[in-house]
C-alpha cells in the first residue's frame, strides 16, 4: 500500500475517534444535565414530603362580647402560628389573607345577625414566619335573648394546609400523591364514587388506626361495612357522603379489633385514574369528644349533686314555659329551701353539709316524674320545674317531698340527724308572663312558709291561698 494511502487511512482513524470522542463527550454531559436535574427533582420531592409530614392540628377559640374578651387555647394558637400572650391578639381579621377577607366577613355576616354557625376555609398570614396557612374556622354565635345581638361565639380553628397540598398533588401526579399521603399522619382513603363505595386506596395511616395487617389486608378485601358500632352506620355514611364534599362528619367508629372511637370523617369529590373517586380524610376525635362532653357537663350541672346548675335550669325552665304558652298547659315551679342549714355546717362541718344537700337531692327527685326537672340554685336552695302541673299537683309533690325528708334520718359523725325543708308553690298565671315573674311568686310563696313556722307548703296567695 502506498505512503499516501496509509497517511489517508490513518488520518480517516483519527477523525474517526475524534467523533467518537465528541459524541461521547456530548453524551456524559447530557447525562449530567439529566442527574443534576434529576437531583432538583428528587429535592423538590423530598421537601414537598417533608412538608406532607407536617401534623394537621386543630384549636378551640371562643369571644366574649360583652365583656371585650376572647380566649385561643394553645392548639389554636399554634395553628395560626401565634405567641403565648392571649392579650397580643384579639381580631382575628388581622390574619387573613387580603383576598380572603371579603369572603371571610360575607360567610360570618349572616351568623352575627341571626345567630347560629358557619364554616369557611380561607388563608391567612401567620406571624410566626409571615407565610399563608389555609384554615377552616368553624364558629357559632349565640344571641341575647332579649335584644337579638351576638354576646358569646365559639368554634374551632383547623390546618388544612396539608389536604390543600394533598389536592394539588393529585392534579400534578398521581406518583407524588401516594408519596405524600402514604407521610400523612392521620387516615387518608380514596374510594370509588357510585351506588357503593369499595376502596382504590388506603394510607398506611389506615391500617394502623382500623388495625388491620396490611400484608394481609388487601384492598378489595376491606369490608367497609365493618367499620361503624352501628348496623345502620354504613347507610348513614352513604347517604352523608353521596353528595360529594362533607366536613367534620363525626360518627362512632370501630377497628377490626373491635375498639369503639369516635371518628370525624371530611371528604371531597376528586379524580383518581380517570374515575370519579371521594377522598376521604379520618380523624380520631375520641380524646377530644370525651373533653368536649365533659366540659359541657361541668358547665351544665352542679358538681356536688349532678343536677342542673342555676343556669341551666333557667335555660331549661324559659323553654318549657314558653312550650306551655304555646300549647296551653299548665306550667309550675316549687321553691325548696332546707331549714336552718347554717346550723348544719356550723355544728357537724361542711362535709357533713354536703352529704345532707346531697341525699336531699336525691330524696327530692325521687318525687318527681321522668318529665320533671330539679336544680340547685344556691347553696341549700332548690327549683323544681313541673310540667304539665297545676299548683295543686304542685302542692301535693312538695308535701311528698317535705314528709319524706322530714322523715329521713341521717349519720353526722357520730350520731344521727334528721331535717326540714320550707316550700313554696307557684303556677303560670297567663300567657303573658315569664319566668322570672313565676320565680317570683314562688320566692315570695318560701319566704310565707319560713314565715310560718319552717317545715311547711305554701301556694302563693295570688293564686289559691295559704296551704300548710
Amino acid at each position: 500500500m502506498a505512503s499516501d494511502d496509509w497517511l489517508s487511512l490513518v488520518v480517516w482513524v483519527l477523525v474517526s475517534l475524534g467523533i467518537v470522542i465528541c459524541v461521547l463527550l456530548w453524551s456524559l454531559y447530557r447525562l449530567k444535565s439529566a442527574l443534576e436535574k434529576a437531583e432538583r427533582e428528587l429535592k423538590n420531592s423530598e421537601e414537598g414530603l417533608s412538608e406532607a409530614q407536617s401534623i394537621a392540628q386543630m384549636g378551640s377559640w371562643s369571644r366574649d362580647f360583652e365583656h371585650g374578651t376572647s380566649f385561643w387555647s394553645a392548639e389554636a394558637r399554634s395553628v395560626l402560628g401565634l405567641d403565648e400572650e392571649q392579650e397580643s391578639f384579639k381580631h382575628y381579621e388581622t390574619l387573613l389573607h387580603p383576598d380572603d377577607l371579603e369572603g371571610m366577613m360575607e360567610a360570618v355576616a349572616s351568623a352575627y345577625h341571626q345567630g347560629g354557625g358557619y364554616i369557611h376555609e380561607h388563608r391567612v398570614i401567620a406571624p410566626s414566619d409571615n407565610k399563608e396557612r389555609w384554615i377552616r374556622l368553624a364558629g357559632k354565635v349565640f344571641l341575647g335573648e332579649e335584644e337579638m345581638c351576638p354576646v358569646r361565639e365559639t368554634g374551632t380553628v383547623q390546618d388544612v394546609t396539608l389536604k390543600r397540598q394533598a389536592e394539588e398533588a393529585l392534579r400534578e401526579s398521581e406518583e407524588k400523591l401516594r408519596s405524600i399521603l402514604e407521610a400523612a399522619p392521620y387516615p387518608i382513603i380514596i374510594l370509588k364514587a357510585g351506588q357503593s363505595f369499595t376502596f382504590r386506596y388506603a394510607n398506611k395511616s389506615t391500617f394502623y388506626l382500623f388495625e388491620m395487617a396490611m400484608e394481609q389486608q388487601a384492598l378489595d378485601t376491606i369490608d367497609m361495612q365493618s367499620f361503624w358500632v352501628s348496623d345502620d352506620g354504613h347507610e348513614q355514611f352513604v347517604e352523608a357522603f353521596s353528595e360529594g364534599e362533607v366536613s367534620n362528619y363525626e360518627v362512632l367508629m370501630k377497628t377490626q379489633k373491635g375498639k369503639v372511637f369516635w371518628g370525624m370523617l371530611s371528604s371531597t369529590p376528586m379524580d383518581f385514574q380517570g374515575e370519579a373517586a371521594l377522598f376521604v380524610s379520618v380523624l380520631d376525635v375520641t380524646d377530644r369528644k370525651l373533653i368536649q362532653e365533659e366540659l359541657e357537663r361541668l358547665a351544665t350541672t352542679d358538681p356536688l349533686t349532678g343536677l342542673l346548675n342555676r343556669r341551666s335550669l333557667f335555660d331549661m325552665a324559659k323553654k318549657e314555659i314558653r312550650r306551655a304558652i304555646r300549647y296551653k298547659y299548665p306550667f309550675t315551679i316549687l321553691m325548696l329551701d332546707i331549714d336552718h342549714f347554717k346550723r348544719v355546717n356550723d355544728t357537724y362541718g361542711h362535709a357533713v353539709g354536703d352529704k345532707v344537700i346531697q341525699r336531699f337531692s336525691e330524696v327530692c327527685t325521687s318525687c318527681l316524674r321522668e318529665e320533671d326537672v330539679l336544680g340547685r340554685v344556691g347553696g341549700e336552695e332548690f327549683v323544681a320545674v313541673l310540667v304539665s302541673s297545676s299548683a295543686e299537683g304542685g302542692y301535693i309533690v312538695a308535701e311528698r317531698m317535705r314528709k319524706l325528708w322530714e322523715a329521713e334520718i341521717i349519720d353526722v359523725g357520730e350520731g344521727k340527724d334528721s331535717f326540714s325543708v320550707s316550700i313554696g308553690v307557684s303556677e303560670l298565671l297567663n300567657q303573658g308572663e315569664a319566668f322570672d315573674v313565676v320565680l317570683e311568686r314562688a320566692d315570695r310563696a318560701l319566704y310565707d312558709s319560713k314565715s310560718a313556722g319552717r317545715n311547711c307548703v305554701t301556694i302563693n296567695a295570688e293564686q289559691i291561698g295559704h296551704i300548710s
